[in-house]
């Protein structure tokens, strides 16, 4: 199952308005009012219940949740990781750190830098529902954030593109950034000036660094203590509606390489196929047993060709046609 990490859900809540009091809505996923820092910096909800959390405080016409949570948020809300990001001795290097570390805050997601002429951070989650939408725009917001405080220089953006639709007026999003905004594009993306990559942060320290790494490096190792099967179906699972996912893609997100992700897989009995399979033909059995989308819908979110392949796939799974297995579902 993905997870986000507490401190995401603690200041989205913050961020909302007139959505519930905040007790209620921490009650909501599952968190606890009064948790300390340091329980708080441990505490994951599932990654649906994130996207229903953000989709039920988000009400119509209000776009700008994204960049008031990420005006609340200090990289000390995000514990270790948090702490590794204000070290770090440049952008470039808090960067490269984030890319590195996103998993102990979450697996939802996963981030790369890209140097050269016209540097970017671009960012992989799928954007199959509003509440994803709007989780993508809320990292990408933090990100900004984050890097602002902790170098304390204006960090000038050459442009911010998301994938999914966006309001009829990028203003709030434009004048939040400081650059042009674009939906509708073709990845989750900050472009950054090439000089932006060397400004210095705030709290760069060799030491600190060093200690803070550490305890990422054992965080990531605990994050990563499950079974490698578990992981890929977690991950595929995710990237679904945008389509089964290749196995390179997978491997990456993972940190490690395709030969030693058949390798492991292979260990535990399972393939690479045999995983994602497994994970469509979940994700289809709960589309059609809880939503009334179409076999079409459930078979593209299910991240399979066409309904023809679909059909077929799910009859030798099941036993039966995917409207006889919905139909005794709800009987």
């Amino acid at each position: 199952m993905s997870v986000v990490g507490g401190p995401v859900i603690r200041r989205v809540i913050d961020a909302s308005r007139d959505a519930g009091t905040r007790d209620e809505l921490l009650a909501s996923v599952g968190l606890a009012p009064n948790a300390s820092p340091r329980e708080a910096a441990r505490e994951a909800v599932a990654a649906d219940a994130y996207y229903d959390l953000l989709e039920r405080v988000t009400r119509p016409g209000d776009h700008s949740l994204p960049l008031r949570y990420a005006t609340l948020l200090h990289a000390d809300d995000l514990g270790a990781l948090g702490l590794g990001l204000k070290t770090a001795p440049t952008v470039r290097d808090a960067l490269l750190r984030l890319v590195r570390y996103i998993l102990v805050l979450s697996d939802t997601l996963e981030y790369e830098l890209h140097e050269g002429r016209h540097p970017a951070l671009v960012m992989s989650r799928p954007s199959h529902r509003r509440g994803a939408q709007l989780a993508n725009e809320c990292a990408l917001a933090a990100v900004v954030s984050v890097l602002r405080t902790t170098s304390g220089a204006d960090v000038q953006l050459t442009g911010v593109t998301f994938r999914h639709p966006g309001p009829a007026s990028a203003a709030e999003h434009e004048a939040f950034f400081g650059c042009p905004v674009h939906f509708d594009a073709e990845r989750n993306a900050i472009g950054f000036t090439p000089a932006v990559l060397d400004y210095p942060t705030q709290l760069g320290d060799e030491g600190l660094s060093a200690y803070f790494l550490a305890e990422l490096d054992a965080l990531k190792r605990e994050s990563s203590d499950q079974s490698v099967r578990s992981l890929v179906y977690a991950a595929v699972t995710d990237a679904l509606p945008d389509g089964v996912p290749r196995r390179a893609v997978i491997a990456r997100r993972l940190g490690m390489s395709e030969r030693t992700l058949h390798r492991r897989l292979a260990d535990e009995g399972a393939s690479f196929q045999s995983v994602a399979r497994a994970a469509q033909l979940d994700v289809a059995e709960s589309l059609l047993a809880q939503t009334a989308n179409s076999l079409g819908d459930v078979a593209f979110l299910a991240g399979f060709s066409d309904q023809s392949a679909f059909s077929r796939a799910f009859r030798a799974h099941a036993g039966c046609t995917p409207m006889a297995y919905r139909t005794a579902a709800a009987g």
